[in-house]
């Protein structure tokens, strides 16, 4: 029982940290995402979108709020799509010519497979949003 309460109290307490630490920061940084279905050939991509007030980490170079980000995009498509179970990822970089080789490369990959199906969500149909907006 005292296990049970203990990690009951540190799982609150990860979770009040997180909503404490969701800053706007002075950075810009460039993203897309990419979702789909595991067992669907249909894999949707979004537009590269700007994010101001965003700063990435200072050692790792890494992008805070990722899992927010990559939830934002499934969350458009199970309301807005009625898609169940999508599996998402985003993919971001500071210099848009950079992400851009990217978003072709990952574009590249799907269209090679005949298979496989590409839905581009563009900025007019989903944009990404700070996680502090949200608050």
């Amino acid at each position: 029982m005292k296990r049970c309460v203990l990690t009951m109290l540190t799982f609150l307490l990860f979770l009040t940290a997180d909503a404490q630490e969701v800053t706007k920061g002075t950075g810009k940084i460039y993203m897309f995402g990419v979702s789909q279905q595991l067992a669907d050939s249909v894999i949707y991509i979004t537009a590269i979108n700007e994010l101001d007030s965003i700063d990435l980490e200072k050692k790792t170079s890494f992008l805070p709020y990722r899992a927010a980000f990559s939830f934002q995009l499934e969350d458009f498509l199970e309301t807005k799509l009625f898609l169940e179970q999508q599996t998402s990822c985003v993919f971001f970089s500071e210099n848009r010519k950079k992400l851009s080789k990217k978003l072709y490369k990952v574009k590249k990959l799907y269209l090679d497979n005949p298979e496989k199906k590409i839905v581009v969500l563009d900025e007019t149909y989903f944009k990404f949003r700070h996680p502090a907006d949200d608050l």
